[in-house]
């Protein structure tokens, strides 16, 4: 799986089929704090990942 990080960095990931929320939670990142996309689209915590699947990791900024 390629996954671009918030920073920037690209990582590729070996893993088996796994939900966004539990890819999160092994890379160390907050769920309330980036949003997930795939293909252009969000994806929500609960979509499983397959380990072909290329997405990117956009932090959030909050405020005023």
């Amino acid at each position: 799986m390629k996954i671009k990080l918030p920073s920037g960095k690209t990582e590729d990931i070996s893993t088996g089929p796994i939900s966004v929320e539990g890819l999160l939670r092994q890379l160390g990142i907050s769920q309330s704090e980036v949003l997930v996309v795939m293909n252009g689209e969000v994806i929500p915590e609960d979509r499983i990942l397959e380990n072909g699947a290329e997405i990117r990791i956009i932090h959030v900024v909050f405020g005023g």
